[in-house]
């Protein structure tokens, strides 16, 4: 099974997959990947890329590992992905647009998970949590954007992109509270 977690940051993606680790057995991706070191760059605000190259980066780095995913989820029982697809379209900064760059996705034939978990929650909240982690990058620092970026992630879920299922899950409950509903939709 291939269960992908999505939601900006400060959602709480990295607690829970800590927390899903102490009961389960999974492998494990996390994007972006070291493998693109311009994208963490730009992410640090140390470089910059247009629009359009960051998008295709941030789905190069995806594709660049599409193999070695299929490999993991033919080969384990459960795959849990850390960012994929829906946050690159989500965060795309408007020189594709949102119709545009989901039928890149569909067209570049990415893997379709089995379930997609949006982890959703207020912007001021997932900002407050982040700044107490570290210094904010590029996107979290900008809360209207962070806004843009949530009801695009919100619509997919609605929609149903590109995956056999989405849930959404209030990620400003308690951590152990959200842990309890991640657990209820992996039965």
């Amino acid at each position: 099974m291939l269960v992908v977690f999505e939601g900006v940051d400060g959602s709480g993606k990295d607690t829970q997959l800590q927390l899903l680790r102490k009961n389960l057995s999974f492998e494990y991706f996390k994007y972006p990947t070291s493998n693109y070191a311009i994208l963490r760059d730009y992410l640090n605000k140390k470089t910059s890329l247009s629009k359009k190259a960051s998008f295709l980066l941030f789905l190069s780095d995806i594709a660049n590992e599409q193999e070695k995913l299929q490999r993991a989820v033919e080969n384990a029982e459960l795959v849990f992905v850390d960012r994929y697809v829906y946050s690159t379209i989500a965060y795309e900064l408007g020189d594709l647009g949102y119709e545009k760059s989901k039928m890149l996705v569909n067209e570049i034939d990415f893997i379709k998970p089995d379930l997609v978990i949006l982890l959703d929650i207020k912007i001021e909240l997932a900002q407050k949590r982040k700044s107490m982690q570290k210094e904010p990058d590029r996107y979290e620092s900008d809360g209207s954007y962070l806004e843009e970026v949530r009801q695009k992630f919100l619509r997919q879920a609605k929609e149903n992109f590109h995956a056999k299922r989405w849930v959404v899950i209030d990620a400003s409950l308690s951590p152990s509270d959200v842990n309890k509903a991640i657990m209820e939709k992996l039965k």
